[in-house]
């Protein structure tokens, strides 16, 4: 009964005003955020979420970063991101470069942007969001996990043979290298989110290597990686929803089951109207705001 109550009143506060939203005008357009890359900002018209309900004319809104699956900040997957803002959530729509690893150093420099300048245009450096659809729900895992990887690695592990701890060792200084390369140091948790939405993102199969040059965000799961909110198609042909449950379970694992939401919907495209409905759209705030303000 309690459970459902709290369900209840999260629903309440998460339900977005009647008023419409112009989601083709944001509020500030091509501010760059690196030295060629840029960015466009979206306010509500409301005020910002928060625990209670909504602020006030003074309260920053929670920041979710836009990654679509081209690296463009104008592509249709950015629409459906623009839903958040009834919500009470800004959203930061960025541009990144299409190769790793500088496509996921492009999403930290954003967060770090946020955090250090995201003030000046009421945004909320405490309450970051990713979310990425397709390949950027993969790059939004990545730099997520990437930045707490250095901060959370526990180095006491216990290994059968002297070659496995070889081994573990040198994945490990492998992946730190990748890490600082990309700027996730997360010094004073410069890069770290409070929670990510990824919508079929790719992931590799176990050991499997591709022009993504093994990148896997499984790699760098600690115990520090935020919550995660993944939605997938059973029936999507380009994206087997299979290559995400190895990630989910190791997620779940780290971090604990409820701060991981796996949703599995009976669709065979790779997202589409299944994906942009209210009834499962809804689903992603209700869970950002358990994460964020409980």
């Amino acid at each position: 009964m309690k459970h459902s109550l709290l369900i209840a009143a999260i629903l309440m506060v998460c339900t977005p005003s009647a008023r419409s939203q112009d989601a083709t005008a944001p509020a500030y357009t091509n501010i760059a955020f690196t030295n060629k890359l840029y960015l466009d900002i979206y306010i509500p018209e409301e005020f910002a979420i928060t625990k209670g309900g909504r602020g006030n004319e003074k309260t920053p809104y929670p920041a979710i970063i836009a990654i679509s699956n081209n690296g463009t900040k104008e592509s249709s997957g950015i629409n459906q991101m623009l839903q958040a803002l009834p919500y009470g959530y800004a959203v930061v729509a960025i541009e990144y470069r299409d190769s790793l690893p500088q496509s996921a150093a492009d999403i930290i420099s954003a967060i770090k942007w946020i955090k250090t300048s995201g003030h000046n245009y009421k945004l909320d450096p405490h309450k970051i969001i990713l979310w990425g659809n397709s390949n950027g729900g993969y790059l939004a895992a990545l730099a997520a996990c990437a930045g707490t990887y250095l901060q959370g690695f526990n180095t006491e592990m216990e290994f059968y043979t002297s070659d496995q701890m070889a081994q573990a060792q040198s994945t490990e200084q492998q992946l730190q290298k990748i890490a600082t390369e990309i700027g996730a140091d997360n010094t004073n948790n410069s890069t770290k989110v409070e929670a990510v939405v990824d919508l079929y993102g790719f992931f590799l199969p176990p050991g499997e290597k591709s022009q993504f040059k093994d990148l896997n965000p499984s790699q760098f799961i600690t115990p520090q990686a935020p919550p995660f909110f993944m939605m997938y198609g059973k029936e999507d042909k380009l994206i087997p929803y299979t290559q995400a449950n190895e990630f989910a379970s190791e997620l779940k694992t780290a971090i604990g089951s409820s701060l991981v939401e796996y949703i599995m919907l009976p669709t065979e495209g790779h997202g589409g109207e299944l994906f942009d409905s209210p009834q499962f759209s809804r689903q992603i705030f209700v869970f950002l705001y358990k994460v964020l303000f409980n």
